[in-house]
């Protein structure tokens, strides 16, 4: 069945700002279920020995910290099995219509989650809700990239990126909010329903298009005329064309892979904190999910936005949003061990921990900026889902799990806390290495503009095969959002 005609996001009721709205509220939920699963009201504590004590999920279900350290990082399989089908029929098919499938599925496995008689059926749909992710990721930053007004862009990645820390408060003081009278259940059935409108809208609301290469859509054309056959052969092609293609960017693979370790640690930080934190200083588990959740969500919402802030006042390149991913990583790590070795009260612990988080947290927008400007415009989804797929699997998959293996040997909060941390060192390091490469690297941003003031040159390098980089040189024929 044909798609339906895309319509110009001008010719719509949205409206830029609407639309980044849009996909904030999205974000926030998507986040706030990260919250929710760590929050000491949903996730709860094993039983003692003589069977008493046990409650939540942990208490319920009889998890060891093993297990209990797995139910994070299960949303992985969603997302390793569809992120390669989302990145790929973003090219060929409605966006929104990609979001409304993959937020459907979100729904429908959050509110199993609420039904879950085990660890196995829970882990089961924890599984299917990376979908959800999966559709979302691949194509909200590359809409706000291409329509944020051109002075505010990285701001704008920002706002979208606050929603992790946001998110996870949001998790963590309302799941423990909500569970503590009603259930843990009652909080997975109730972000269901929040989230059901968004994936109903997404269904129906007229087409928005991302920027796209007409080269691509007249080979399409011919792909549509060829049938089925050559249409899997050809995508199936283009799928490892483009990984390959990607992969020949350093500093994107540089940045992606310091994204990744330091995505282990705000992994580790985000599932086991709000645990350490009751069991090393002695408070209620209540306690420790609403100091952890207003913590992570001031120092987060506004070490995220003066991120983006200070890129834009800098200078938006790729050295610069690269510089502070170095010194947020270094500073941020020093912080937090100091926080969680030396202070022996809770109050003592707040102000390194908040210092160390707003470090870390201005990280996100200059880093999926650089993300964005160092491939080439056509593959802007591709990366993205790429670099979703690494930092995940490579980042807060193992460590939640990892390091319950750790504390469950150790014994100490304090120390297991502190290694996770050291993993912000290597993280430094792999950004310094892109910094290095990106003194001769091409940030695609210039050469968009430069195809604009030469489009028949890019028209002939693209059909050259001299660099598909210039694939983007046509957005002339769609108008430059920037």
């Amino acid at each position: 069945m044909a798609e339906p005609e895309e319509t110009p996001l001008e010719d719509t009721w949205f409206s830029p700002g609407r639309l980044l709205m849009l996909f904030i509220a999205m974000n926030l939920l998507i986040y706030a279920d990260r919250g929710v699963i760590a929050c000491n009201g949903v996730n709860g504590a094993a039983s003692l020995p003589d069977g008493s004590g046990g409650f939540g999920i942990q208490g319920d279900f009889g998890l060891t910290l093993f297990e209990d350290g797995i139910l994070p990082a299960a949303f992985m399989v969603g997302l390793l099995a569809s992120s390669p089908f989302f990145a790929e029929m973003s090219k060929h098919c409605n966006p929104f219509r990609l979001i409304a499938i993959g937020l459907g599925v979100w729904t429908l496995s959050t509110a199993g989650c609420g039904l879950a008689t085990g660890f196995w059926s829970l882990l089961l749909c924890r599984m299917a809700v990376g979908i959800g992710e999966a559709s979302f990721v691949a194509l909200a930053a590359p809409f706000i990239d291409d329509h944020a007004p051109k002075n505010y862009k990285t701001q704008w990645l920002a706002m979208l990126y606050l929603c992790v820390p946001a998110g996870y408060a949001l998790g963590y003081i309302g799941g423990g909010l909500v569970a503590g009278p009603f259930g843990w259940r009652s909080t997975f059935f109730l972000e269901a329903g929040m989230m059901l409108p968004f994936a109903i809208f997404c269904a129906f609301a007229p087409p928005l298009s991302l920027r796209k290469d007409p080269l691509l859509e007249d080979g399409e054309k011919g792909l549509e005329e060829e049938g089925l056959g050559a249409t899997v052969k050809a995508r199936t092609s283009s799928f490892f064309s483009d990984l390959t293609r990607t992969l020949k960017e350093p500093v994107f693979v540089c940045t992606m892979f310091g994204y990744a370790v330091y995505t282990a640690v705000i992994g580790a930080y985000g599932f086991w904190g709000p645990k350490a934190g009751r069991d090393v200083f002695k408070i209620p588990g209540r306690t420790a999910d609403l100091t952890f959740g207003v913590v992570t969500v001031l120092a987060g919402i506004v070490g995220t936005l003066a991120g983006g802030f200070v890129l834009d006042q800098v200078g938006a390149t790729l050295a610069n949003a690269l510089l502070i991913c170095i010194t947020a990583c270094t500073v941020g790590c020093a912080l937090i061990i100091v926080g969680f070795m030396i202070p022996q009260t809770l109050h003592a612990f707040i102000l390194p921990f908040a210092m160390g988080e707003f470090a870390l947290f201005s990280i996100s927008a200059p880093c999926n900026a650089v993300g964005l400007w160092s491939v080439p415009t056509r593959l802007r989804p591709f990366a993205m889902s790429l670099n979703i797929l690494v930092i995940h699997l490579l980042g807060d998959v193992p460590s939640p799990p990892i390091l319950g293996l750790i504390q469950g040997r150790i014994q100490n909060w304090r120390i297991s806390m502190s290694i996770a941390s050291a993993l912000l060192i290597p993280s430094a390091c792999l950004y310094g290495l892109g910094l290095l490469f990106s003194r001769n690297a091409t940030d695609y941003r210039q050469v968009q503009g430069t195809s604009k003031r030469n489009p028949a040159g890019a028209q002939a390098a693209a059909e050259a095969g001299v660099a598909d980089s210039l694939l983007p040189g046509n957005e002339e024929r769609h108008g430059d959002h920037a």
